[in-house]
C-alpha cells in the first residue's frame, strides 16, 4: 500500500473531496491529485502533517501514513554493489557453479563442513552472473553483523536518519525498495533459517546462502553440499599457490601434502600459503610439520584450520559436544547411533540426535547405513580425546567386538568354536549382520590391538572364533593378522587350539603356504592330545590334510584325513570331510573314486542345506565335483553341476566361491571346446575376483583366457593376455606370483 492510495481512501471515509481536503489542509488540489495518482510519492514532512490534521486520524493512522510517506521518499539511486574480490585460483567446483548458473531467481544454500570454500564459491558465482542482475550484487557477513537490516538499508542507499527504528518497519522498508528489482544477494555464515527468511531477497532476486548448517526447514531452496576437493583437482589448488614446477618437482611428496590436508580448501590454502612465504622450504618440511603437530601446523595469518572447526562445535549442546569428542575414538571413520550411544554413556536416541546435531554443522556425513567422519575433522576430534575418556574406549571395544559375535555366530559353528555364544543378537536377519561385518572386517586388527592394549583378552577371542564361517565366506589375507594377534589373547587350550586352526586354514587356502600351515597345525593337534581338549581336533586334522597335499605327501595326506572323519561329531562336519577326502583322490590321479565321494555327499547335502554355512559346504562339493567330471572326460555333466554350484553360491552371497566355479565351468567349456561360452565365463570370473581384489585369482584367469586364445589360434590375444597377467604378477609380488611371472615370461619368450 503507497502512501497515495491510503490518502485516497482517507479522504473517501471522510467523505471529502480534494477540494475540500485541500481547503482543510492548504495542500493544493494538484499536489493532491498528484498523491493519490502515484505520481508524488514522497511528500514532505510538512505537507504530511497538514494532512493528517485535516483528516483528523488517530493515532495509528497517522503513524501508517508517516511510515508510507517516509518510505516513499526512499529509493534505490541506482545499482548497489558490495562482493568482496573473489579468489583467483578456486577449483575443482565447475559443476556446483554450473549449478548455481542455472538459476536466475530464489534461494540457493551451499553448505557444508568449515574449510570447504563455501564463501568464495558464492563470491565467485556472484561476479559470473554480474550480467544478469542489473540492480546490483550485495554481500553480507552474518558472522560479523549484529543489525543485517540496517546494514542491508544502508548498502541499498537508505540514509540513516530514514531507517525505521522497529524491526518491522525495516523488513517493510527493505521488501519496498527490492520489489520489481533484479538483484543477487550474498548471505554468508548463515546459521538459522530464521535468518535467511528475513534477509532472501525479492521474487526477482538470487539469493546465494552460505552456511555450515543444511537450513533444511527452508522452502524451495535448492541445496548444495560442498565437500573435499578431488585429489587432482586439490594437487591444482596447490599449484596455484605456489607454482607449478615446485609440485611438479616433487610430486609424490605434494600427493602427501594433499592427503594429510583431507582435501580441504582451507588446509590447502594455509599449505600453500606457508610454501609459498618460504620458497626454499622442500614440501616434505611441511609435511613432516604436520605429521608432528597436525591441526597446529595448518596456521597462517587469520587462517586456522582449528578455529575454524571449534565455530562449528562451540555452539551445540552439550550432549553433541561429548558426542563428537568421543569420536575421536573410533576404529575407522564410521558411526551409527548404538556405537554413539555406548561412547557418550547415553540413550541411542540422545546419541541419533547428537549426531544429527553434528551433522547440521557439517563435522559428520549422514548416509543410509549410519554417519562419517573423514580427514582433518577425525583430527580435529582426535586431538579433543583426554585420560577422562579411557572408560567410554574401553566400553566401545567390547561393543565392537561383542557385536563381531553376535554376527559371526549367524554364520553357523564348527568343533569347538560351537561353544561361543552370543550374549545378545541385534541382527534380524544374517543378511545385516553379513552387512556389518563386512564394513567392519579390515579394521577388525586394529580392534583386536586396542582391546589387547585395554586386556579385553577374552572378548577378543571369542569375536575371533565367532568369525571362522564368516571368514570362509570372505577369505582374505586380513585374517592371517586377525589370527595371529589372537594367539596372544587365547587364554584357555581350546581357545588356542581353535585359533590355530583358523590360522593355518588361512595359510593354507588364502596364503598358499602349505608348510608354515602344516606347522601351525602340527602345534594345535599336539595340544590337543597334550590337553584333552579334541572337540576341534577333526578341524584340525582336516586342515592338516590338506596342508599335506599341497606339499605333495599324498599318503600321509589321505591318512590324516581319514582321521579327520572319524573325529568329527557332527554329520555335517563329516560329510565336509568326506568331500575333502574327494579332493585328495582326485590330487592322487583317482578322479572316479573322487566323483563317487563328492555325488554321495552331495546327495546327503542337499537334502538339509538352508544355512550360509550348509549352502557353502554343498556348493564348494559341487565345485570339487564340476572339476572331478572334466577329469573323467564328462564336461556336459560338470557343466551342470557347476551350474548348480553357482545358483548356491549366488544364494549364499559368497562373491569369492562364485567367481572360482565361473572359473571352474569356463573350463568345462574349454574341455567341451566350447571356447565362446568358456572365454564368457572367465571374463566373469576375473571381473569377480577383481572387484574382491583377489590377485592370484586374477592371474589365473588371465592365464585360461591365454589358453583359450592360444587354442584359437589368435596369438595376438595369447600374448596380451599373458603380458597381463605378467603385470599383475608384479603388483600383487609375493613368492607364487614369482614363480608364476618367470612360467609366464618363458611362453612370451618362447620357450
Amino acid at each position: 500500500m503507497t502512501f497515495g492510495a491510503r490518502l485516497l481512501r482517507h479522504r473517501k471515509n471522510a467523505g471529502l473531496s480534494q477540494e475540500e481536503l485541500s481547503g482543510r489542509s492548504g495542500v493544493s488540489v494538484r499536489a493532491i491529485s498528484d498523491m493519490e495518482r502515484g505520481r508524488a510519492r514522497s511528500p514532505q514532512r510538512r505537507t504530511t502533517e497538514a494532512l493528517l490534521d485535516a483528516l483528523d486520524l488517530g493515532e495509528r493512522d497517522r503513524a501508517e501514513l508517516r511510515r508510507l510517506a517516509r518510505a516513499g521518499r526512499v529509493a534505490m539511486a541506482g545499482p548497489v554493489w558490495s562482493l568482496p574480490l573473489y579468489v583467483a585460483d578456486l577449483v575443482g567446483r565447475d559443476a556446483e557453479l554450473d549449478a548455481i548458473a542455472r538459476k536466475s531467481n530464489g534461494l540457493v544454500v551451499l553448505h557444508g563442513a568449515a574449510g570447504t570454500g563455501k564463501t568464495s564459491l558464492a563470491v565467485r558465482a556472484a561476479h559470473l552472473l554480474e550480467g544478469r542482475y542489473p540492480d546490483g550484487q550485495l554481500f553480507l557477513d552474518l558472522e560479523g553483523s549484529a543489525q543485517p537490516l540496517q546494514r542491508l538499508l544502508k548498502d541499498l542507499g537508505v540514509p540513516a536518519e530514514h531507517v525505521p527504528e522497529d524491526e518491522h518497519g525495516q523488513k517493510r522498508l527493505y521488501r519496498s525498495l527490492l520489489a520489481g528489482k533484479r538483484l543477487l544477494l550474498v548471505l554468508d555464515g548463515v546459521n538459522t533459517e530464521e535468518e535467511v527468511r528475513t534477509l532472501t531477497a525479492g521474487p526477482g532476486c538470487l539469493t546465494l546462502v552460505t552456511s555450515r548448517r543444511r537450513l533444511a526447514g527452508l522452502a524451495g531452496a535448492t541445496w548444495i553440499r560442498l565437500g573435499g576437493l578431488t585429489e587432482p583437482c586439490a594437487v591444482e589448488l596447490l599449484a596455484s599457490i605456489i607454482g607449478a614446477g615446485r609440485v611438479d618437482a616433487d610430486r609424490e611428496t605434494a600427493l602427501r601434502l594433499v592427503r594429510l590436508c583431507g582435501s580441504s580448501p582451507l588446509a590447502l590454502r594455509i599449505a600453500g600459503n606457508r610454501l609459498a612465504s618460504r620458497p626454499r622450504w622442500p614440501l616434505g618440511h611441511l609435511v613432516e610439520q604436520i605429521e608432528e603437530r597436525r591441526l597446529a601446523a595448518l596456521t597462517a595469518g587469520d587462517l586456522d584450520v582449528r578455529g575454524a572447526f571449534e565455530v562449528s562445535l562451540a555452539h551445540l549442546p552439550a550432549t553433541a559436544r561429548l558426542v563428537f569428542r568421543r569420536l575421536g575414538l573410533l576404529v575407522g571413520t564410521r558411526v551409527t547411533p548404538d556405537l554413539a550411544a555406548v561412547l557418550a554413556g547415553s540413550t541411542v536416541a540422545e546419541a541419533e540426535r547428537a549426531l544429527e546435531e553434528l551433522t547440521d554443522v557439517s563435522l559428520l556425513d549422514a548416509d543410509d547405513h549410519g554417519y562419517a567422519m573423514h580427514g582433518l575433522v577425525r583430527t580435529f576430534a582426535d586431538g579433543l580425546i583426554d585420560a577422562t575418556d579411557d572408560d567410554a574406549d574401553r566400553a566401545m571395544l567390547a561393543w565392537l567386538l561383542e557385536t563381531t559375535v553376535a554376527a559371526g555366530v549367524l554364520f553357523g559353528q564348527t568343533g569347538d568354536a560351537r561353544r561361543v555364544h552370543a550374549e545378545y543378537q541385534p541382527f534380524p536377519d544374517v543378511a545385516t549382520g553379513r552387512r556389518w561385518l563386512d564394513d567392519h572386517r579390515d579394521l577388525l586388527p586394529e580392534i583386536v590391538e586396542r582391546a589387547q592394549a585395554r586386556r579385553l583378552h577374552e572378548e577378543v577371542t571369542r569375536a575371533v572364533i565367532a568369525l571362522s564361517h564368516y571368514a570362509a565366506i570372505e577369505p582374505g589375507l586380513v585374517w592371517e593378522r586377525v589370527y595371529r594377534l589372537a594367539l596372544r589373547s587365547a587364554r584357555a587350550p581350546w581357545q588356542e587350539i581353535v585359533v590355530r586352526g583358523q590360522l593355518g586354514w588361512v595359510l593354507f587356502d588364502v596364503a598358499h603356504r602349505p608348510g608354515p600351515a602344516l606347522d601351525v597345525l602340527t602345534g594345535a593337534a599336539a595340544l590337543a592330545e597334550r590337553t584333552g581338549e579334541t572337540g576341534h581336533l577333526g578341524w584340525i586334522r582336516l586342515i592338516a590334510s590338506a596342508a599335506h597335499s599341497g606339499l605333495g605327501q599324498f599318503d600321509e595326506a589321505e591318512r590324516v584325513c581319514l582321521e579327520a572323519i572319524e573325529s568329527m561329531h557332527e554329520p555335517m562336519d563329516e560329510h565336509y570331510a568326506r568331500s575333502v577326502l574327494g579332493v585328495l583322490w582326485r590330487s592322487m590321479n583317482r578322479p572316479i573314486a573322487a566323483v563317487t565321494a563328492h555325488e554321495e555327499v552331495a546327495k546327503e547335502q542337499r537334502a538339509y542345506a538352508s544355512t550360509i554355512y550348509e549352502l557353502s559346504a554343498l556348493g564348494r562339493t559341487l565345485g570339487w565335483l564340476g572339476l572331478a567330471l572334466i577329469d573323467v572326460d564328462r564336461p556336459d555333466d560338470a557343466v551342470e553341476v557347476l551350474t548348480e554350484a553357482e545358483s548356491v553360491y549366488d544364494r549364499a552371497r559368497m562373491a569369492s566361491w562364485l567367481a572360482t566355479t565361473l572359473w571352474h565351468r569356463g573350463l568345462a567349456h574349454r574341455a567341451a571346446e566350447r571356447l565362446a561360452e568358456s572365454d564368457d565365463d572367465l571374463h566373469r570370473a576375473l571381473a569377480g575376483f577383481r572387484a574382491i581384489g583377489d590377485g592370484a585369482g586374477e592371474i589365473e584367469l588371465l592365464r585360461a583366457l591365454a589358453d583359450n586364445a592360444e587354442s584359437r589360434g589368435d596369438h595376438s590375444a595369447c600374448r596380451r593376455h599373458l603380458r597381463d597377467s605378467l603385470a599383475a604378477c608384479e603388483r600383487w609380488d609375493t613368492d607364487a606370483t614369482r614363480e608364476i611371472a618367470a612360467e609366464v615370461r618363458r611362453r612370451l619368450s618362447g620357450g
